[in-house]
């Protein structure tokens, strides 16, 4: 059942982090605008699209049991760069690294999950990632920042509760929620520039490929599990360049198919390409 407004207003709330007090005149960086994160409800909804790709293959109806907060956009240049001079890291290197607003480019997929675990640490909020590399776990329902399943992530590109069945995340007509090659100039575009999806949630569609927490596997879709389904158990087997993991939404550079909610891509988990992320939140643990 819906929550009343005033309680989810009140829970929008208390998902935001403090407030970062302002730094002092002359400061060369403003800090980064507050976090707002968006209340996605438990669902089912049919993940995949038999007319698709063999990977997308074969439509099936998903449960998603916990209760989600997820990011209105990607996570940007500001905050990707706070985290950098906060863990003495180097900055990803790009053509967009001035531009505060834009989202985080050139993250790989270890570089995100260090992210969620230090946003979480300076939160108050327990974080998911234990282990280090081949060896790094999820627990799903801890309540710190961390990386969506394959599966979230489609529930909430899809609108959650509010979907109307669209193919592109908010419309049938990517022109209007996604930035692609027809539309973007070459370039990547700060979150807000077109319209939301159902809940509100910009960009899952095109701008900027997004990490999802599971390994990628082809067959995937014929072996998940019915409920909160996480990706293959076991390592798959390793490209030259190591183990490959999901990534979703397409980028300003692909076409219309790319941009698709149900386009699904890899990338190796140690490679920054064109990949960010988005922050997702576990507000309820799994019934």
């Amino acid at each position: 059942m819906p929550l009343p407004p005033a309680l989810f207003l009140s829970l929008a709330l208390l998902c935001l982090p403090a407030a970062v007090p302002a730094e002092a005149p002359g400061a060369a960086e403003a800090p980064p605008p507050a976090l707002r994160m968006v209340l996605v409800e438990p669902g089912f909804f049919l993940m995949g699209d038999d007319a698709g790709g063999p990977d997308q293959k074969p439509a099936h109806r998903v449960a998603i049991t916990r209760t989600l907060l997820v990011a209105d956009r990607k996570v940007t240049v500001a905050e990707y760069a706070a985290f950098c001079a906060a863990a003495g890291r180097p900055k990803p290197a790009s053509r967009w690294e001035d531009d505060a607003a834009m989202p985080a480019i050139g993250v790989d997929w270890r570089d995100a999950v260090a992210y969620c675990n230090w946003l979480s640490e300076r939160d108050g909020l327990k974080p998911c990632y234990s282990g280090s590399g081949h060896a790094i776990r999820c627990d799903f329902n801890a309540d710190g920042y961390r990386l969506p399943t394959e599966a979230e992530w489609e529930w909430a590109a899809r609108g959650g509760r509010l979907s109307k069945g669209y193919s592109y995340a908010g419309s049938d007509d990517p022109l209007a929620v996604a930035w692609f090659d027809e539309n973007s100039g070459g370039r990547m575009h700060p979150a807000g520039g077109l319209a939301p999806n159902e809940l509100g949630l910009f960009d899952f569609s095109g701008n900027l490929y997004e990490w999802c927490w599971d390994y990628y596997s082809r067959d995937a879709y014929a072996e998940a599990a019915p409920a909160d389904p996480s990706g293959p158990a076991m390592l798959p087997k390793a490209t030259p360049r190591g183990p490959e993991r999901v990534r979703r939404a397409g980028s300003w550079r692909e076409n219309r198919e790319s941009v698709r909610i149900s386009f699904r891509a890899r990338d190796n988990e140690n490679y920054p390409g064109d990949n960010g992320f988005r922050l997702f939140r576990t507000l309820s643990p799994a019934r």
